[in-house]
């Protein structure tokens, strides 16, 4: 039986074991996806042993390595390599090669939510807008990237500042960058608010000093909502898109490139905790 693994530190709580393997059962597949918590200093190390072990089809890499593991893979994606981050892994014998389907992931949750909305077109929400995106890690890069290119403006909060610094000289989309700006405290004026930083995993909320926007992006995905998901979704004319949302399509185009045959997204669907 062949592995795919889930590469990064915390693990535990993810749901994309349960996921791809309904996924794996549903068309047969003898794949199995497995959680391998990964310090820092084991990353190398982890990668190296993908490489040796010829059982192992590829992997996921989350929160912290998204942005290194670009740097230790052999081959990478162009669209990873505009991103500055990877996401999946696909083992070519001995060599692997990088790709990010959070850009993917995050266009597609966007889009079905519109789907959602009474009267309101399909395709993509938001053009000319101004977006804030709180978080400057591997998720923040592909959505940053993803809404410079449909012409929107895009502000970056981080606690770190020199992370967004770093974050807001690496992407531009025909000339234009993100622009840094402090923590968000009160009323922010921005059309949508992405949280791109765990902050959520452990029942703490995200943005709690400040008033919602017409559209809050929560890309956290847990089994139970997330204290900013359950609070936008109590605010009148606040259009919610839930991390889940964006784990599943993601999750889906990681599910292509491993086994070069379509996703069953209803059963990787049905597979989760939560409607999505």
């Amino acid at each position: 039986m062949s592995q795919i693994w889930l590469i990064g530190r915390p693990v535990s709580h993810s749901l994309s074991p349960a996921m791809h393997n309904a996924a794996f059962t549903k068309l047969g597949l003898p794949h199995r996806y497995e959680l391998k918590e990964t310090a820092d200093d084991q990353l190398a190390a982890t990668l190296e042993r993908m490489r040796r072990e010829g059982d192992v089809l590829g992997a996921n890499v989350t929160i912290p390595h998204k942005e290194t593991v670009l740097r230790l893979v052999d081959e990478v994606d162009e669209g990873a390599r505009r991103i500055g981050a990877v996401n999946t892994i696909v083992s070519r014998g001995a060599r692997l090669v990088g790709y990010n389907t959070d850009k993917y992931g995050f266009e597609k949750a966007l889009e079905t939510q519109l789907r959602r909305v009474p009267g309101g077109p399909e395709g993509f929400p938001f053009t000319g807008a101004r977006i804030l995106i709180i978080g400057a890690g591997g998720a923040a890069r592909a959505c940053a990237l993803s809404l410079l290119e449909h012409k929107n403006t895009v502000d970056i909060a981080n606690r770190d500042p020199a992370r967004a610094e770093a974050l807001a000289r690496a992407l531009e989309v025909d000339g234009r960058h993100p622009q840094v700006v402090t923590w968000p405290k009160g009323r922010v004026p921005v059309d949508a608010i992405v949280n791109a930083t765990p902050l959520g995993l452990d029942g703490e909320e995200a943005l709690e000093d400040v008033q919602l926007p017409m559209w809050v992006i929560d890309l956290v995905p847990t089994a139970v909502e997330t204290p900013l998901v359950k609070r936008a979704k109590a605010t009148d004319n606040v259009t919610v898109v839930d991390g889940l949302s964006m784990l599943l399509h993601q999750a889906a185009r990681s599910f292509e490139l491993w086994t070069g045959v379509p996703a069953p997204l209803e059963a990787m669907r049905a597979a989760l905790p939560r409607d999505v």
